[in-house]
């Protein structure tokens, strides 16, 4: 950059006219999209854009620091915040050297209140103390260094800015009743319903009126991903409508009619006499001769549910979303065929074909769908919970997951994938039912009967314990396209293909993208090409 046409910025360095805008440290976020002109100041390293840098002044007087005027100055401690919002002072600040009294470019242009009246946190009016201080949020708990917070002296009651206007009542994924605020829990031990640590009934919480003890802390309540940010206070509570829509109606004893197959009459089918090893239950696509579940046969036609499945719920509330999920069937009957639409499954990431719960964008498969907490496993003997998005090593997969579930007595978290496989399964390598086994110190390798490679010890595979002691990966037992409707056209990305069994293992098939064999009892098929994994299909359709 030439030095022609530079001026003197208003913090007291030269500066000159750029047009590649970083950050501009008086805007809110730094972002003003009007804009496109910035001055660059070299020696602080900042942009400013044009109207920001226009309106700054050097001195100001500000209603929460009357005593001394604020000197607009760039700030050498990088770790500071300012005393009104708390938020990091970036670079640039007003300050004053007299008091250390220091605030942002934001709060010295939009000054906060200095009184509030009718706070939704309290019954008095609050009052801005400008002072930097350390207390803890009477509204949320969170104990607090160098801010400012709005106090009423006659409660000693003391609170964030930002808590003055949490809601009152709410609705959060967690719970099937309506949440409220309450200033003081009182003595009692109480975990919160969303992180699992301990409620301290000496500050402000949600609790539930129907459910005694149940607790959530202010700030886990009202977080992005457990609460759809609507205020309930004044609105009547009507029926939970997760609970206003029944899957069937009772026809006769052990006969239904349900709503994804409303033309003909389901019967209750005990599994003794199940005698079609390829009939596949329409909501979880698992089959239905698995030797545990009671399920319902259509009376006219090849149709089926586990009973589980056949009770699934019309509506459900769910960890992963803010809002109601509805179970949706997604078949389109065309002639005599039957069009599925596939989906990817929003927390396991499996391609999907069978029932999904549905919410603005999110699709969950009936299994993951039906994961609540507290979630239980059999390979882990405590109880897991949704506490946090962050990433987390899966235990069973080792790969790093968002959305895990997650042991709060233990570093124990397992991914949604990893948490719907099923414990006990049937392959045609081995004629014994295979375990889900959790990893474990093994003082030498494992291998694999399906692919013949190495099995790592420590992570999850399927064992015949009781009688072959083989070992299998997971993937070999369960490949991508396992799950899937046989014999049906489906519909994925703008693409049309069919889940085909191998029936002809000795006429090997090769995948159309990694060109391997396809020796799995499932592939992919669209027209003539084949595609072994959904990883591969995916690349096809430029998904």
């Amino acid at each position: 950059m030439s030095d022609e046409g530079q001026e003197l910025c208003l913090h007291g360095h030269p500066s000159a006219a750029s047009s590649d805008l970083i950050y501009c440290p008086y805007c809110p976020e730094g972002k003003d999209e009007g804009s496109h002109i910035s001055f660059f100041c070299r020696q602080c390293e900042l942009d400013f854009h044009d109207r920001k840098y226009d309106k700054a002044s050097p001195e100001i007087c500000h209603p929460s620091h009357p005593r001394h005027p604020l000197s607009l100055l760039r700030s050498f401690d990088a770790a500071r915040k300012c005393l009104l919002c708390g938020q990091n002072l970036k670079v640039i600040a007003y300050h004053c050297s007299i008091c250390e009294f220091a605030i942002d470019l934001v709060c010295a242009k939009r000054p906060p209140l200095l009184a509030i009246d009718n706070p939704k946190t309290h019954d008095h009016t609050l009052t801005l103390m400008p002072r930097e201080v350390s207390f803890t949020c009477d509204a949320c708990g969170i104990e607090t260094h160098g801010q400012s917070p709005y106090v009423c002296p006659q409660c000693n009651f003391m609170v964030h800015k930002e808590c003055i206007g949490l809601p009152r009542v709410i609705h959060i994924n967690r719970h099937h009743h309506r949440v409220s605020m309450t200033e003081f829990l009182g003595p009692g031990k109480r975990i919160c319903g969303v992180c699992r640590k301990m409620v301290d009934g000496r500050y402000g919480a949600y609790t539930c009126s129907k459910c005694t003890g149940y607790a959530v802390h202010s700030k886990c309540a009202t977080r992005s991903d457990v609460w759809d940010g609507r205020e309930l206070e004044g609105e009547p509570e009507e029926t939970d409508e997760t609970e206003d829509l029944m899957p069937y109606k009772v026809v006769a004893h052990n006969v239904i009619n349900h709503f994804s197959h409303e033309e003909h009459n389901l019967k209750l089918t005990e599994v003794a006499l199940a005698s079609d090893p390829s009939m596949i239950c329409e909501a979880c696509t698992f089959p239905v001769s698995s030797e545990s579940d009671p399920f319902y046969s259509c009376m006219d036609c090849k149709f089926a549910l586990h009973e589980k499945c056949a009770n699934l719920p019309r509506k459900i509330r769910h960890v992963l979303h803010n809002h109601p999920l509805t179970l949706r069937v997604d078949t389109i009957p065309k002639e005599s065929e039957y069009y599925n639409i596939a989906f990817e499954c929003s927390a396991c990431k499996r391609l999907c074909s069978g029932f999904k719960y549905e919410c603005c964008g999110i699709e969950l498969d009936v299994r993951c769908g039906s994961i609540s907490e507290p979630f239980y496993h059999k390979n882990h003997h405590h109880p897991l919970f949704l506490t946090s998005l962050d990433s987390k090593t899966c235990e069973a997969c080792h790969e790093e997951k968002g959305n895990v579930l997650r042991c709060t007595d233990c570093d124990f978290a397992l991914d949604f994938e990893c948490a719907t496989l099923p414990t006990i399964v049937k392959h045609k390598s081995d004629q014994h039912p295979l375990s889900l086994s959790p990893g474990e110190e093994a003082p030498g390798p494992y291998w694999c009967d399906i692919c013949e490679a190495e099995t790592s010890s420590k992570t999850w595979f399927y064992l015949c314990d009781d009688y072959c002691c083989s070992t299998l990966h997971v993937k070999c037992v369960i490949p991508d396209f396992k799950y899937m409707k046989l014999g049906r056209r489906l519909f994925f990305w703008r693409a049309t293909f069919e889940v085909a069994l191998n029936k002809r293992p000795s006429q090997k098939r090769y995948c159309t993208i990694c060109g391997w064999s396809c020796e799995d009892d499932f592939f992919l098929v669209r027209k003539h090409l084949c595609f072994c994994s959904f990883d591969c299909f995916k690349h096809f359709v430029g998904y």
